[in-house]
């Protein structure tokens, strides 16, 4: 498989499910190299600490993406942190299932270390519209993502 994860922490998501979001977003991001993403699930303290060590946002945010530069040794391109309190609240506030607001998040921080960014309008359409597409493709219902720059 070209695309893994590698899990830190409790989520809601099952492993199961966890390839199957994997092996979409390979099928929808034209992924070709074999990689390795390290997912966290962390708190909101946590999650502020690493927003303002890296970020210098003194703030929660419910996703990072730190990216890294692969070596034939060691295929991690990068790693997630995700806030799992965020995306509870996240998920009732849109009406979706814990699991999708997870798998959302997931999928939005793999496709920025995959080179999809949300820096302007046309990034932002583009990216919305794999967004879409691959959660539409896993079975979840897509809500709208607000979007940041």
């Amino acid at each position: 498989m070209p695309l893994t994860y590698n899990i830190e922490g409790k989520t809601q998501i099952p492993a199961a499910q966890l390839k199957k979001i994997a092996d979409t977003v390979v099928q929808f991001a034209f992924v070709t190299e074999k990689a390795e993403i390290g997912v966290a699930f962390v708190s909101s303290e946590r999650s502020r600490e690493l927003n303002k060590r890296y970020s210098g946002n003194d703030y929660p945010t419910d996703v990072l993406s730190f990216d890294y530069q692969p070596t034939p040794d060691n295929r991690t391109i990068g790693d997630i942190a995700i806030c799992k309190d965020i995306a509870i609240s996240q998920a009732s506030e849109y009406g979706i299932s814990p699991e999708a607001e997870l798998a959302l998040l997931l999928v939005h921080g793999t496709l920025h270390l995959l080179g999809h960014d949300h820096q302007d309008k046309t990034q932002i359409a583009s990216l919305d519209k794999l967004q879409s597409d691959i959660m539409e493709s896993l079975d979840y219902k897509y809500r709208d993502f607000k979007w940041s720059h």
